[in-house]
């Protein structure tokens, strides 16, 4: 499995997300057309290695069409990831070995006018050893 595997699994079986977005959770760039609320997440930047284990950033864009359904998709996503900046999410999602899932950054409230939506980025760290990666 890839980080990139192991973040979606995550959302999409962390209930609070999943109820609001269904499916409707991408990998990559948000397909044209797609129904809000959505989210879709990408790695920024490239991993760091350092003594066998891995860090990536992602980006969640969590957008609504109103600014309430942005946030509200945001906080659970943040619920998700902001109590493990210290001790880490330990374990195992879907066979990959998570040592540490963490907020990074909420940035706040992007208006998207051309799609009259609003976007709620959030940003993560996600390491794990480089041995998990499959």
């Amino acid at each position: 499995m890839k980080p990139y595997e192991a973040i979606g699994y995550m959302l999409i079986n962390t209930t609070a997300v999943s109820t609001i977005v269904s499916t409707r959770i991408n990998h990559g760039n948000r397909p044209k057309g797609t129904i809000t609320p959505c989210i879709n997440y990408y790695e920024i930047g490239g991993s760091n290695r350092y003594f066998g284990m891995e860090s990536q950033i992602y980006s969640i864009n969590c957008r609504a069409d109103t600014p309430a359904g942005a946030r509200d998709l945001a906080r659970a996503v943040l619920d998700l990831f902001i109590g493990t900046s210290s001790t880490g999410t330990y374990g195992s999602q879907a066979g990959f070995e998570i040592s540490r899932a963490s907020l990074r950054n909420d940035n706040g409230l992007i208006p998207e006018p051309g799609d009259k939506i609003f976007n709620a980025p959030v940003d993560i760290t996600i390491v794990y050893p480089s041995s998990t990666v499959s």
